[in-house]
C-alpha cells in the first residue's frame, strides 16, 4: 500500500513538473511577464548583505566545478565500492547530456539576464537556470542511488531532506545573486526533474536486464 501511494505521488509530481516546464517555456518564448518574478524577487530583495558570501559559496555547488567534483566522487563510490556500473553509466550520461541540453535550451530561448547588478560572473542566457536544472539532475540522481542502498526508512528520509534543502538553496542563490529570474529557477527545476526521472527509468530498465 505504501509503495502504491509513493508511485501515485511520483506520477502527480511528474505531471506537475511537466506543467511547470511547459508553462514557463511557453511564457518565456512569448516574452510574457511572470507574477512570481515580481513577487518572489521582492522577497529576496530584503536578504541582508551579510549573507551574500554564503550564497556565493552555495551557488558554487551548482556550477561546473562543484557539479564535476560531486559527480566524480559519486562515480568513484558507484564503481569502486558498490560495483554499480549501470548506475555509474546512468549518472554520467544523465549529467553530461543534461548539461548540453541546458545549454541548447538557453540558446533556443535567448532570454536576457535580469537588468540588475550581477553579484557573480555570468556569460550565458537566463532561461532555464543551468544551476537549477543540472543541479536537480546530479543531486537527485545521486540521492536516488544513495536511497537505493540505504537500509532504514529514516536514512532515506534524511537523504531526501538534505537533497531538497541543497537544491532549494542553490536555486535561491541564483535569485539572491541577481543573475536569474525566479521563473528561470522554476523552469530549471521542472526540466531537470523530468530529465532525471527519464534517466532513472532507463537505469531501472537496464538494471533489471542485468540481473
Amino acid at each position: 500500500m505504501e509503495q502504491k501511494n509513493y508511485r501515485n505521488f511520483s506520477y502527480l509530481f511528474f505531471i506537475f513538473a511537466l506543467f511547470c516546464a511547459l508553462l514557463t517555456s511557453i511564457k518565456v518564448a512569448m516574452s510574457s511577464d511572470f507574477w512570481i518574478d515580481d513577487k518572489v524577487a521582492r522577497l529576496f530583495a530584503h536578504v541582508p548583505k551579510a549573507v551574500i558570501p554564503f550564497f556565493i559559496q552555495v551557488t558554487e555547488m551548482g556550477d561546473k566545478k562543484g557539479i564535476g567534483v560531486v559527480a566524480l566522487l559519486a562515480l568513484a563510490w558507484l564503481l569502486l565500492k558498490q560495483r554499480n556500473y549501470v548506475g555509474a553509466g546512468a549518472l554520467a550520461l544523465s549529467v553530461a547530456i543534461g548539461n548540453e541540453v541546458s545549454k541548447l535550451l538557453k540558446n533556443l530561448f535567448v532570454r536576457p539576464r535580469p537588468d540588475l547588478e550581477h553579484l557573480v560572473d555570468v556569460k550565458s542566457y537566463s532561461f532555464p537556470s543551468g544551476h537549477a536544472m543540472v543541479g536537480m539532475i546530479v543531486y537527485f540522481m545521486i540521492a536516488y542511488l544513495l536511497m537505493e542502498e540505504a537500509k532504514s526508512k529514516s536514512a532515506k528520509i534524511t537523504i531526501a531532506v538534505i537533497t531538497a534543502i541543497l537544491l532549494l538553496l542553490i536555486g535561491a542563490s541564483r535569485i539572491v545573486l541577481q543573475v536569474h529570474y525566479p521563473s528561470d529557477v522554476l523552469g530549471g527545476y521542472a526540466l531537470g526533474y523530468i530529465w532525471v526521472v527519464i534517466w532513472i527509468l532507463i537505469y531501472n530498465y537496464f538494471k533489471k536486464r542485468q540481473n
